[in-house]
């Protein structure tokens, strides 16, 4: 495997032991976003076996037109032992939605996604109740102590300072650079929500693959999965990516 394919300069973000961890593996997936075929291409070049714990950092929704195929798929394996779904702010948004009567369906998220769904539950009627259970009940973060270590697994990012147990569900899902500017914490923070992209000039990044920010403990591997050369300009189509955070080494859909 080539230097290539692992992320630069993250080498003192990984556990010095993995004496003990019952994982091969720990893998960590980005935003998806309704993009289905880049989804089942990434999984594919993974090769995920039961020795290995695969963490989804959210955002499973909206924006893509496969939707309905993303959250079927998630339903099949979401109670399998070694598979760990997070919220993301896209999830958030939906169940304003559907407990607040939140107008998200009007926006060009909802748009793309609702025709996805009712695709989907008009085939499987009994499906609405298992999915609506499902995006309630996804927790907001994830930690794990790896070789001495903490690693917080969640969808934007947390605040300096406070219990994880106490963070701001705001904060967890929607912060940027108020996060990846700020954070000076111990603990390795791994996150989505902010494609790489976006950030291409105040990090100078030259290419869109998982990101160590700079003198800090922040893992960044949302890399655009609904971007397109067409409607955003950029030189490189967005993909999903994944990380071995045991390795640093990634793939990408």
């Amino acid at each position: 495997m080539g230097a290539e394919n692992f992320v630069p300069n993250c080498a003192d973000l990984l556990p010095k032991s993995a004496d003990g961890l019952n994982w091969k593996r720990i893998l960590v997936v980005g935003d998806i976003h309704g993009h289905y075929k880049k989804l089942m291409s990434l999984y594919e070049k993974i090769a995920v076996t039961a020795d290995d714990l695969v963490i989804f950092l959210g955002d499973y929704i909206d924006r893509g037109s496969e939707v309905g195929d993303v959250l079927q798929w998630i339903m099949q394996i979401k109670d399998r032992e070694n598979f760990i779904f997070l919220r993301g702010n896209h999830e958030d948004m939906m169940l304003s939605y559907l407990y607040d009567e939140d107008e998200w369906w009007k926006y060009s998220y909802g748009q793309v996604t609702v025709p996805s769904l009712k695709k989907w539950f008009d085939k499987e009627p009994n499906a609405y109740e298992d999915f609506v259970n499902f995006i309630t009940h996804l927790p907001l973060y994830h930690e794990l102590e790896i070789g001495g270590r903490k690693y917080i697994f969640c969808h934007a990012g947390i605040e300096n300072n406070i219990p994880l147990n106490e963070q701001s569900e705001d904060y967890l899902l929607w912060s940027r650079h108020e996060f990846f500017d700020s954070y000076e914490g111990d603990a390795v923070v791994i996150i989505g929500h902010t494609p790489l992209q976006t950030l291409e000039e105040h990090f100078h990044l030259k290419k869109f693959i998982p990101f160590r920010v700079p003198n800090k403990n922040i893992l960044m591997i949302d890399t655009g999965s609904f971007i397109d050369q067409v409607h955003y300009g950029f030189s490189e189509e967005g993909l999903i990516s994944c990380v071995d955070i045991l390795t640093g080494e990634f793939w990408q859909s």
